[in-house]
């Protein structure tokens, strides 16, 4: 009696033993899917490697995917979303990190890493990469803790000066220029400040067959937006141009738009999805350099512009619509209209399709010279070529298959 008693508590206590055995085994390492077009994707897998990552996102058990966009001080902010996929379809995890406009690029990716390891953790406990896993932690001195109260002498604007230059020529031809610019910004939750000055120098030298070709193709711009913030949905700004250009005939170019911006979306889900509708209405004056077609050598003009985007961002691609359309009050026949369509679509495991194009309808060619400009003129691109419309087409593929995974780095050659 008693011996049967113990063989029964033996039985009992092994079968539960081994159940436990059994439910405490750790799953695979989880396979990602890194999905960003700002990344060094070779660091990334190098220095992260307590994960599996595969190219195509059928083969993941994580879908990561990571945008960015510019900050109020010159900086970056990403923003990381871990999406998980078959046995961790239930998790959905964002993180932000933003990156300050010193630091550099070796700093900026550093710093992305240890948020994508961060957000990687939630995924991986009860995997078997927890066994070689572990955290650290940096100890921050006093001084350089972020929530200490900061000096800013700069009230948070932020400046960018930038000069190119190039020579080059052979026996028959020289080209010279030089570029520059100021850029300024000035960024709250409410308020955004921008204003750039730039401008070129453009000449080039041609010998021909009877004597040699000048090109002047210099040009100028002040570029200024003022924007207020309404709410979740609605802006409204000011645009403000000043701006000269030799080969479209302006001499002179001064108008300032009132805007009005509404974003159908919330503008907290503008990274993922953005229906954007914007008017503008523009009163300018201009001189020009020659007589236009019209027989103008000055004018004040009023014009207005409609603008519309809609874009959406998924794991399975990407899609991008923009329309625009504008005319002049003095007469409704000087008008424009533009499409811009993109679109970035994964139809099968490994098979992807993209599409882009441009078409425009071009009736407001108003800084036309009245005079008939020569084919070299045109050719040397001092001259705007008059036309009715102007399009732009570009469709492709990719296929990849082989290996689903993707972890080695060899960067030799």
């Amino acid at each position: 009696m008693y011996r049967a008693i113990i063989i029964c508590f033996f039985f009992l206590f092994t079968h539960q033993a081994v159940s436990a055995q059994g439910s405490s085994r750790l799953q695979p390492i989880p396979n990602v899917y890194l999905d960003c077009n700002v990344c060094d994707v070779n660091y990334i897998r190098t220095n992260i490697t307590f994960v599996n990552y595969v190219r195509d996102q059928d083969d993941a058990d994580i879908y990561l995917n990571i945008t960015d966009l510019r900050t109020a001080g010159g900086g970056r902010e990403y923003t990381l979303t871990f999406r998980g996929l078959r046995n961790f379809s239930t998790r959905v995890d964002t993180l932000r990190y933003v990156s300050s406009s010193t630091d550099s690029g070796d700093e900026r990716r550093v710093g992305l890493n240890r948020h994508i390891k961060v957000g990687l953790v939630p995924f991986v406990m009860g995997t078997v990469a927890m066994r070689n896993l572990d955290v650290f932690y940096e100890v921050i001195e006093a001084e350089d803790r972020d929530d200490e109260p900061l000096s800013d002498p700069w009230r948070g604007w932020v400046f960018d000066v930038n000069m190119r230059s190039w020579l080059n020529g052979q026996s028959t031809e020289q080209n010279f220029g030089l570029n520059t610019g100021v850029f300024a910004e000035w960024i709250t939750e409410d308020w955004k400040i921008r204003a750039r000055v730039r401008g070129e120098l453009n000449r080039r030298e041609v010998e021909l067959s009877d004597g040699v070709a000048r090109s002047i193709r210099d040009w100028g711009e002040y570029w200024g937006l003022y924007a207020y913030s309404l709410n979740d949905h609605a802006s409204i700004g000011l645009y403000s141009r000043i701006n000269f250009a030799r080969n479209s005939n302006i001499k002179s170019n001064f108008e300032a738009s009132p805007a009005f911006e509404y974003n159908f979306y919330p503008y907290s889900e503008y990274q993922q999805r953005r229906f954007i509708i914007r008017y503008r209405i523009t009163p300018s004056y201009t001189t020009y350099y020659q007589r236009t077609v019209l027989g103008e050598d000055e004018e004040f003009l009023l014009h207005q512009n409609l603008y519309a985007l809609l874009r959406y961002d998924r794991p399975w691609g990407r899609v991008n619509i923009s329309l625009s359309g504008s005319n002049f009050f003095h007469d409704l026949s000087l008008n424009r209209f533009e499409f811009n369509p993109s679109l970035d679509v994964r139809i099968v495991r490994g098979f992807s399709v993209s599409f882009s194009g441009r078409y425009r309808l071009i009736n407001d060619q108003i800084t036309l010279p009245a005079s008939d400009q020569s084919d070299v003129c045109f050719a040397l691109g001092n001259c705007q070529r008059p036309t009715a419309y102007d399009y732009s087409i570009s469709f492709g593929f990719n296929y990849t298959f082989g290996s689903i995974y993707n972890n080695v780095v060899n960067p030799r050659f």
